[in-house]
């Protein structure tokens, strides 16, 4: 893990590309302010931990490249995923109550890169910008949301709906991130779905499988086309019972051209 700390007179003499990560919802003006505040950028290798659970609260973090997921250990040493990041999202709001992080930060790509946030000065940036304290809360408040979405998703839900609810949320976050959404390589590996989503490998395997059997997706090792969102929709909400007569698409096999290209 590579940490470069930024010094006062840097912003004096140009802009930062962390002011460019930060959600598209701020203002220009808010972004430059923000950005101000940035102590630090962070550049880590796949596999490499940004923060560990119990350590104390003093940062948060911009994904500005790359990807992240957030592991919780249980007492039992068992480790489960509650959570994929992607660029353009806060990380580290979860320890505001108890002011220690309460998840392992673990990067899954190289690079992954964070800008690193003193909470304190977010504290003094909030008494005078209301509209970042209204977005941190909105971060905080989908972050609630999902964690009993999620809660609800591993015990009521089938296995069909619970990938469709990945696809879905996936797609929905790299929207937000100004990226491809249609088509994109996943940074996780199917062991890592399957922990997100109470699944074992092996069901993750099999569902992709379904999801390109049946014409929703296309799916080359870590690529992913999305061909039918609205099936991913109605999978999600019903699962995939009722449409077990969808007339399969094309099987992604071997001679199938590469729709790589299209990420870009």
């Amino acid at each position: 893990m590579k940490r470069h700390p930024l010094v006062e007179p840097f912003w004096r003499s140009q802009a930062h590309f962390c002011a460019g990560s930060l959600p598209v919802d701020l203002s220009p003006e808010l972004k430059a302010g923000v950005a101000a505040h940035v102590a630090a950028t962070i550049e880590l290798r796949k596999g490499e931990t940004l923060i560990h659970t119990g350590m104390p609260y003093q940062h948060i973090y911009l994904v500005t490249g790359g990807a992240f997921k957030s592991v919780q250990l249980g007492e039992d040493g068992q480790s489960q995923v509650i959570s994929f990041h992607w660029p353009r999202e806060f990380m580290g709001l979860g320890g505001f109550s108890r002011r220690s992080h309460t998840t392992d930060l673990v990067a899954l790509t190289t690079p992954a890169l964070v800008c690193e946030f003193p909470i304190h000065a977010f504290d003094a940036r909030t008494t005078v910008a209301s509209p970042l304290l209204a977005l941190l809360l909105e971060y905080v408040s989908e972050g609630l949301a999902q964690a009993e979405y999620d809660q609800f998703m591993l015990g009521s839900l089938s296995a069909t709906q619970k990938i469709s609810s990945f696809f879905l949320q996936t797609q929905h976050k790299l929207r937000r991130a100004g990226m491809n959404a249609d088509v994109f390589e996943l940074p996780m590996t199917r062991e890592e779905i399957g922990s997100y989503l109470g699944l074992t490998m092996e069901t993750v395997s099999r569902l992709l499988t379904h999801l390109r059997v049946h014409g929703v997706a296309e799916v080359d090792k870590k690529w992913v086309r999305i061909l039918r969102a609205d099936i991913l929709h109605a999978w999600q909400v019903d699962g995939d019972e009722r449409f077990l007569g969808h007339r399969p698409g094309p099987v992604l096999g071997a001679g199938h051209c590469d729709f790589r290209k299209d990420a870009a």
